[in-house]
């Protein structure tokens, strides 16, 4: 799916938004303090399959440990950095460090060991992780890891929107479950339409600036994520200052899950 190229599969009519929620503040890693967007506060799975999780983390210079070792399986992950640095080192011998506006795919698969450091040479972090389900079928998979530089990530202007296409259809890189994953943002007042493909789900989630979405028109605000309805495509109205926001969109798996901690099995 690419906003703004119309396809057979793809539905203009604009979908809904099924909720608006905050984002959770929790701990995680080496207790580093995080917003946590996904899952909800309504902890519901369904309305969002196939993506699991999706964290909004800040780093400071000054900060200790950030995320030591540890075991995941079962689910691909894609860690987005707006600024600053990450070094990232897992089981299967790979080690990168991923600055601004780059990004890192884990396919999980099987399982595996990582760990992820903050680079503070680069000055403070601010990244998204998010996780997204594989299916069944598709669990034992070799793990695989791929970094991706700011630079290479594909760029597009569509109207009065700016496109950084992270991952799925032209996308820096691919994704094992039919998926997309950009970061958009829309001039100050203007409205766009972005085409998305019919029964696919997601959500829109507010990294700067205020959005309506969907029909009806919802606000979704700095630190909110919007559930998407599961037809037709998205509209949005940005505020006075404009809107930059994550869209995932996905075919969802509709298999039962069983999440144990690192593990999605």
């Amino acid at each position: 799916m690419t906003p703004g190229n119309q396809s057979n599969s793809e539905t203009t009519g604009s979908r809904s938004l099924r909720g608006v929620y905050p984002a959770a503040n929790t701990l995680e890693g080496a207790g580093v303090p995080i917003k946590r967007a996904l899952p909800t506060r309504d902890g519901r799975y369904d309305p969002v399959d196939p993506f699991l999780l999706l964290d909004d983390v800040e780093l400071q210079v000054t900060g200790g440990p950030s995320f030591p070792p540890h075991p995941h399986r079962g689910f691909e992950i894609i860690t987005y950095l707006l600024s600053g640095g990450m070094t990232h080192e897992d089981s299967e011998g790979h080690r990168a460090t991923v600055g601004p506006l780059g990004l890192q795919h884990i396919l999980t698969g099987s399982g595996m060991w990582h760990g992820e450091e903050h680079d503070h040479s680069q000055g403070t972090m601010r990244g998204l992780q998010m996780w997204i389900n594989l299916a069944r079928t598709e669990k034992s998979r070799e793990p695989a890891y791929t970094a991706v530089n700011g630079p290479d990530v594909p760029v597009e202007r569509v109207g009065h929107a700016m496109i950084r296409k992270l991952a799925g259809e032209g996308g820096a890189v691919s994704l094992v479950t039919p998926a997309i994953y950009y970061d958009i943002t829309i001039d100050p007042s203007a409205t766009e339409n972005f085409p998305i493909a019919d029964g696919w789900q997601g959500f829109v989630y507010v990294l700067s600036g205020l959005g309506s979405f969907g029909n009806p028109a919802e606000t979704v605000g700095d630190g909110e994520i919007g559930i998407l309805g599961p037809t037709g495509g998205l509209s949005v109205i940005a505020g006075t200052s404009g809107v930059r926001f994550m869209l995932g969109a996905g075919q969802p798996l509709r298999e039962p899950i069983r999440w144990r901690g690192p593990y999605v099995d």
